[in-house]
């Protein structure tokens, strides 16, 4: 029982000066000139980090879906190493660029409302002759649902058709 008082005055002895030195005094309360640098180092690391975030993201430029089966997927053109200047891309065919578009349109499934099929894409219903724009590489570009049956839909981009499988 002895051991007790001895181990709370040691205690004591020990966290004493840690609680002087945790008490801020009067004089400290107001704050100095190099605390005003520490928010305005703090302010510029947050816009920092911040820069640039209403950029329009840059989607990559192989869009096949990683998920569908090898039967589904059609090989992607990569670049070619006769390019002279990297940050030119060369033009796309009409045909190529739905097939782009159209990777990157996520059709959520189909819906039968009065005979009348309907398409749930990014969580909205679109009907045959209905526009959709989609953003590829930096541009928006707008296709149209041409089509849409039970087992299959087909958009449309400029003169350019293709018809796609609904997912099961």
């Amino acid at each position: 029982m002895t051991a007790r008082p001895a181990l709370l005055g040691f205690l004591l002895a020990c966290g004493l000066p840690l609680l002087r030195a945790a008490d801020p005094s009067a004089s400290d309360a107001v704050p100095s000139t190099s605390d005003a640098g520490s928010f305005e180092g703090t302010h510029d690391r947050v816009e920092a980090l911040f820069r640039g975030r209403d950029a329009i993201p840059k989607l990559p430029d192989d869009l096949r879906n990683p998920f569908s089966r090898p039967d589904e997927r059609r090989p992607v053109a990569g670049p070619t190493p006769t390019d002279a200047d990297p940050t030119r891309q060369p033009a796309l065919s009409d045909h190529a660029l739905l097939e782009r578009v159209a990777a990157a349109v996520q059709i959520r499934g189909i819906v039968e409302t009065s005979g009348h099929p309907s398409l749930i894409i990014n969580k909205k219903l679109f009907e045959e002759g209905d526009r959709l724009t989609v953003l590829y590489a930096g541009t928006s570009v707008e296709i149209v649902i041409k089509k849409i049956s039970s087992e299959t839909f087909t958009l449309g981009y400029k003169d350019a058709e293709l018809t796609l499988r609904l997912p099961r």
